[in-house]
Formats: C-alpha cells, sequence, structure tokens
C-alpha cells in the first residue's frame, strides 16, 4: 500500500524545483534583455554618468550672389558674433559712476534722433489743441543725449523689476478668483495678462499665499518671484567692436571693482551685408537658428550643418580625467550657396521698382529678370521689401489720425480683438489693418504698420502669389494657335467688336478692334473678340493640353518652398465663356515665375527651361556642385515662336503696348491689365487692377526675359500707363549693361 503523505512529499519538490527553475528562467531572461537586447541604451546610460558631454556648434553656411562685373562672389547673408552689454543691479555699487562711464560709449546720436522724430511725430497727431501743438518741438541733441544718460542710470539702478507676467492663459476661474482677492499690486490687464508690480507690494508673504493657491504655485517660491529682484538687465544688443572692446577694457582695469555687475556676451547673429538687397530671395534666420522664408528656409538643413560632440571622461566624483580618453566628433559646418543673381541688375531694378511704386500708387510690385536660353534668374524683386537684420520691424506700428467719419467706418476684424479693416475704396478693395489701443489716461489712439503691409513683407509673391494674368496671356493663346496650325499671322477675321457666349457679351477696350483685321493686328490691338475667336479654333482639349505643356497649374519647381501652382481646371469643366475667357488671361490664375518662364520659352526658340535660382552649393570644402540647365521640352516650333516674337514687336511698334517702345532698340513685349473683383464682379478704375508688362530682348538673340507687375497702382488702371514705363526703365538698363548694340536706325 502506497503511502500518501509520500506522495503530498514528491508534489511539494515538483513545486519548489518548478518556482525554482522559473525563477532562473525570468532571471536569465532579464540579463538576456539588459545585457544584449538593452546593451546600446544602458550603455549611452553609463556613458553620461562617466563622460561629460559638450556641443561644439556648427557654422551656418554663407549665401552668395555674383557680381559679374568683377567676377566675384558676393556675401549676402554670413555670420557674425556680436556682443550683449548686460547689468545685475543688485552688485552695481557706484551706479551714477557706471553711468557716467558708459552712456559716451553707448551713445548713438543717429538712433536717438530717429526715436525722437517719432516721438514727435506721435505727440503731433495727440495734439488737442493749438496751443499743445506749439509745444511739441525735438529735444537738441544735448537733451537727447541727457535723456539717453538719465534711462542709463534708471537700468542699473534698477534693483527690483517694475513689472512681472505671472500668467498668460488664466483660467475664467482663475480671473474671478483673483480679482475678488483684490490684492495690492497685482491686476489682470486688458489682454488677460496676470501682472504684478513688486514696488507696490507691502505684505509679500500674505500676497504670495493668497496667491499660490489660485496659480497652484508653491508661496515659498511665489514670494521670491514677487520680490522682484533684478538680476539682468539688457543695456545695450549688438555692440560695435569698438564699443566692446572699450568696454572689456574698462572692466578689466577695474582695480577699485566699480563695475561689478556689468558683463558681456557673445551672441550669435545672422547678418545680411546688403541688407535690404534680395531679402524676399534669402529670407532670415530665427533666433533659434532656423531658417525662415525664401533660400534661409529652402535650405536650412544643408545651410544649418550639423553640431560636434566633445566627450571627456569624468571620474567617480565627477572630475575630468586629463589623461583619459577623450573623443571629438567635430561639428560640420553648413554648406555654402551661390545664387545666379547678378547684384548690379538687382540692384538696379530693385530701385527702378520701388521709384515705380510710389509713383503710380501701388499697393506692391514684383519684377523678374530671366535668362531664356539657360532658366537663370538674374533678378528677382519686390516692393515693400524688409531688412532681414531688423526682420521683426515689418510688424513695427505708428499712431494715425483718423476723422469721425473713418472710425465710424471701421470694419472689425473676425476673431481679432481691437483689429479692424479702414477701406479707402470699398470697391477696389482698397484697404489698411487699423489696430485700436486705450492710452494710459483713457483716451483711444488707432495705429497702423508703418511699411503698411506687416509681415506680408516677408512674402515671395513671384512664386508664391497666383492672379489672372489678362492680356499679356493673349501671347500664349496666339503661340498656341500658330503652333497647331489654325491660323498665321495673316489670318483675317471680320470683327464687329461684339463676340456672344453664352449669356454673355464679350467687348473691347480699344476702337481699332472692328472691321477686317489679320492676326498680327488682334495681338498688336490686344482685341478680346479675336482672341475668343481663336480660342474657339483651339478647341477645349488641345488649348488645355498646350497650356500644360506650358507649365500653367503645375509648380515650376524653382527652388523655393510655399510655391504656388495657379489653377486652371480640367477643360471638360470649362462653359463656352470659359473657354474663350481663357484666350485673354480671365478664368485661370498664373504666377509671375509661370508666366516669366512660358514667355522665355517663345524667345528660347520654343524650348522651355527649368527656371532656377541656386547656381551652385558646396557639399564639402571646395567640392562645389553646380547646377545645370535642364532642358524640359520642346513645347512649341521655332518657326512659331519667331513668329510670336515678330507679332510681339508689332504690338510695341504698332499696338497698345506703344509705351514699351524704344528709341535705339526693337523690342518684344506685351501688356495685360486684369481686372480684381469682390464677391465675384469685377472691379473697375484706377486702385482696381493688376498692371503686368513681359517681353523680352534682344529681338534676334534675346538675352533676357522681364516680368513686371503693379498690384492696383491708382495712377491709372492701365498697364500701358503705369508697368510699362517700369518695364522700358528695366529694358534700357539691360541693353546698356550687356553693352548690346542698337538694332534700330
Amino acid at each position: 500500500m502506497k503511502n500518501p503523505l509520500r506522495n503530498i512529499e514528491l508534489d511539494r519538490n515538483l513545486i519548489f524545483f518548478g518556482v525554482i527553475a522559473l525563477c532562473t528562467l525570468i532571471i536569465l531572461a532579464r540579463l538576456f534583455h539588459l545585457q544584449v537586447l538593452a546593451h546600446d541604451h544602458y550603455a549611452a546610460i553609463a556613458a553620461r554618468e562617466h563622460y561629460g558631454y559638450s556641443e561644439l556648434p556648427a557654422h551656418r553656411g554663407e549665401i552668395f550672389i555674383k557680381d559679374y562685373a568683377s567676377g566675384e562672389n558676393v556675401r549676402v547673408a554670413t555670420n557674425s558674433t556680436l556682443d550683449l552689454l548686460y547689468a545685475d543691479p543688485t552688485m552695481v555699487k557706484n551706479k551714477k559712476l557706471v553711468a557716467d562711464r558708459l552712456a559716451p560709449l553707448l551713445y548713438v546720436q543717429e538712433e536717438a534722433r530717429k526715436a525722437d522724430e517719432d516721438r514727435v511725430k506721435t505727440a503731433i497727431l495727440r495734439a488737442k489743441t493749438a496751443e499743445e501743438l506749439e509745444t511739441v518741438k525735438p529735444y537738441s541733441d544735448d537733451e537727447l543725449y541727457q535723456n539717453f544718460y538719465n534711462n542709463l542710470l534708471e537700468q542699473v539702478s534698477s534693483d527690483i523689476r517694475p513689472v512681472i507676467i505671472l500668467g498668460i492663459d488664466l483660467t475664467p476661474a482663475q480671473t474671478e478668483q483673483i480679482r475678488e482677492l483684490g490684492l495690492a499690486g497685482v491686476e489682470i490687464d486688458g489682454t488677460g495678462q496676470l501682472k504684478a508690480y513688486p514696488p507696490q507690494i507691502s505684505d509679500l508673504k500674505g500676497t504670495a499665499q493668497r496667491l499660490a493657491g489660485v496659480l497652484e504655485i508653491p508661496p515659498l517660491q511665489l514670494e521670491t518671484t514677487l520680490r522682484g529682484r533684478n538680476r539682468y538687465v539688457v543695456l545695450k544688443r549688438k555692440m560695435t567692436p569698438e564699443m566692446s572692446a572699450q568696454i572689456k577694457e574698462m572692466i578689466g582695469n577695474d582695480e577699485t571693482q566699480s563695475f561689478t555687475g556689468l558683463g558681456l556676451k557673445e551672441e550669435y547673429y545672422r547678418y545680411y551685408p546688403e541688407k535690404n538687397l534680395a531679402a524676399n530671395i534669402l529670407g532670415f534666420v530665427t533666433p533659434a537658428g532656423d531658417g525662415s522664408y525664401g533660400i534661409e528656409a529652402k535650405f536650412n538643413m544643408e545651410l544649418k550643418g550639423k553640431k560636434g560632440i566633445f566627450e571627456t571622461q569624468k571620474d567617480s566624483v565627477g572630475r575630468l580625467i586629463t589623461v583619459g580618453d577623450t573623443l571629438i566628433e567635430p561639428a560640420v559646418d553648413g554648406q555654402n550657396i551661390v545664387l545666379t543673381i547678378d547684384r548690379a541688375v538687382q540692384m538696379a531694378v530693385e530701385a527702378k521698382l520701388k521709384r515705380a511704386v510710389e509713383d503710380y500708387r501701388a499697393d506692391s510690385g514684383q519684377v523678374i529678370v530671366m535668362d531664356p536660353k539657360s532658366g537663370r534668374i538674374i533678378a528677382m524683386a519686390h516692393y515693400p521689401s524688409f531688412d532681414p537684420n531688423n526682420y521683426g520691424t515689418v510688424y513695427d506700428r505708428e499712431e494715425i489720425r483718423l476723422s469721425e467719419k473713418e472710425i465710424a467706418d471701421l470694419v472689425p476684424i473676425e476673431n481679432q480683438e481691437n483689429s479692424f479693416w479702414l477701406y479707402r475704396n470699398v470697391a477696389a478693395q482698397d484697404r489698411t489693418l487699423i489696430f485700436k489701443k486705450e492710452l494710459a489716461d483713457g483716451t483711444i489712439a488707432y495705429e497702423h504698420y508703418k511699411n503698411n503691409i506687416g509681415p506680408e513683407a516677408y512674402q515671395n509673391k513671384v512664386v508664391s502669389q497666383p492672379y489672372e494674368p489678362g492680356s499679356v496671356f493673349k501671347v500664349i493663346a496666339m503661340a498656341i494657335a500658330i503652333d497647331d496650325g489654325d491660323v498665321t499671322a495673316s489670318t483675317t477675321i471680320n470683327d464687329s467688336g461684339v463676340l456672344k457666349v453664352d449669356e454673355y457679351e464679350i467687348k473691347n477696350v480699344s476702337a481699332r478692334c472692328t472691321g477686317r483685321l489679320n492676326m498680327a493686328q488682334v495681338l498688336a490691338q490686344s482685341c478680346n473678340t479675336g482672341m475668343g475667336w481663336i480660342a474657339q479654333k483651339i478647341g477645349r482639349n488641345l488649348f488645355y493640353n498646350y497650356l500644360k505643356r506650358f507649365g500653367f497649374g503645375e509648380r515650376t519647381e524653382i527652388e523655393f518652398e510655399n510655391e504656388h501652382p495657379g489653377q486652371l481646371s480640367h477643360f471638360s469643366q470649362w462653359a463656352d465663356s470659359e473657354l474663350v475667357t481663357k484666350a485673354f488671361g480671365q478664368g485661370l490664375t498664373t504666377t509671375p515665375i509661370q508666366m516669366a518662364t512660358a514667355l522665355a520659352t517663345i524667345a528660347n526658340n520654343g524650348i522651355m527651361m527649368q527656371p532656377f535660382i541656386v547656381d551652385s552649393i558646396e557639399k564639402s570644402p571646395g567640392n562645389w556642385q553646380k547646377t545645370e540647365s535642364t532642358v524640359l521640352g520642346q513645347i512649341i516650333h521655332p518657326e512659331s515662336a519667331k513668329t510670336i516674337r515678330e507679332m510681339m514687336i508689332g504690338a510695341v511698334e504698332d499696338g497698345v503696348s506703344g509705351n514699351n517702345r524704344m528709341e535705339r532698340y526693337f523690342i518684344a513685349a506685351k501688356t495685360g491689365t486684369s481686372q480684381t473683383y469682390k464677391h465675384g464682379k469685377p472691379l473697375t478704375g484706377a486702385g482696381t487692377t493688376i498692371a503686368t508688362v513681359g517681353g523680352f530682348g534682344p529681338i534676334n538673340d534675346p538675352q533676357f526675359v522681364i516680368l513686371a507687375k503693379l498690384d492696383r497702382p491708382r495712377s491709372s488702371e492701365w498697364a500701358d500707363q503705369t508697368t510699362s514705363n517700369l518695364f522700358k526703365s528695366v529694358a534700357e538698363y539691360l541693353f546698356e549693361y550687356y553693352s548690346l548694340p542698337p538694332d534700330k536706325k
């Protein structure tokens, strides 16, 4: 007979050994995980404990443009390190002595005068009576210096901060609780910010305890904050090397320690030596070191480079072991970039564009100069623009005086408190952004952006802003009709001056667009009816496919972010009227770079070239990668391109583009005046149009393509009265710059 107790003992042993085996497996599995699977992770942790790390910064790559006259590359974006001067007011003993010594070194009279001009302008606007107006006078040079000195003395004397922001995202419940507390020296301002004014707080401990519960901050921490000890005041940024040298000498020779509490700190800056030149091409770099807009954004990773790592072994108590292993992973500096831009041409075009925008009272303007044979961008200008060294100034505002009627007519902007549109012309959508603010005395003042457009100045509208091109597009439609064999330059029509399509009547601006006309006359006189007839001859399918071949509705892939493809709907969606209107540049949108590229195709015997603005990139020191010109295809036959070029000359010599006519040179050009819309209805009159002129020269061997565009000129609605003068001025400069011989007798 078996002993049951023995069976129980055997079961216990099996369970015991099973548990032991299971634990052993778990330990082995854990060791396998730690030593094999997670080896790299824990090795890194151990390394962090055993080694000291520091980063080696990489230098951002530089950007150059070409000076073709000298053959040199000119820096337009480089790097600079300038000193910041700061003070710890709690450590400055003799504050007057510090102010006495610093003021002559830091004072810049030009800056002081500029600031005083703004003060005077604002004071004039705020003056309510003639007596008040008489008291508004600019400060003398002595007064400007004394004001600077007084402000400097106040800065180094401010041991306690005058105001501290404690919170910006308060809940409604927190806001109500804080207001109910009624604490002295604490307020919630009009923007919802919670502010504390340390000099006004008499009971620091009590205020901190009562406020801490609402903000969920430890009372002792909040009490320290409310004391407002001012340990850091910036006295001057971006000091010149001369300023820095003088202050370093002053601090270094401070035997009496009178200047204890002053310090210099190096700050890295992206520096643009040419200031506004090509700013919309370049973009700028943020304080975080990232490119924004333009080439700086598109090639941010290439320009930025890669930080290096310095690694030093430490002993058990954290001290560096000088004889231990040291590993240096060197920083990789950013790649340098050379642009295709010709510095001399860019400077000249920007100056001419600025003058045109101001003379014709336009909102803005853009000009492209392009080499049709290679696709190289020679110039790309914008106005208004900005200085990338001080890119934040686009947000600068100034007070303006509004009449009672203007104030009553302000239109609030949805979801933007205290922001309004002021319409100068409602029909033309001519408006400016207005900001309302309350002054310290309770009166209301109004401001607008100093540059009138604010951060819109950053945009590269040549690639990012589509628009209806208007009659300049007739060149493309005519080229398609000729290339397809639908018409020749001598094909004639009997034009009645009206073309009925769907429920619409297409009419002309020029009275010369009636009677027997050939195609050369249709283009020269910019006849809408004749172009509509041509579109009907071409047909939807073929017209659409030719437009796609010309690149419309597609990005050119030039080296910028946010390029807009324009809008070209599929031909199956076109009404009869839409087929017709597309022939004279309505019912589709294009960008200036697309339009310039299409015109360059005609100038280049029908061969389309890829537009590009980056000439070369230095992939490694001395290893330059050159951008090669790219042929995109033979879009129209060379004979067709030659015919269109001759017809464009006729538009200048005998047609509506007459203001482009030059005394010593023939040039091919076409104007385009496109309407803008409000609620789907076209607007009319000066200030409502986009005025474009596109063309190229010399006619026998085109060296350049020019596209000039003015947005909403107010002196005249017509391109021939505004943009033609800009186009002609740029063309005259280029003929002379390239030393091209006259071809007119």
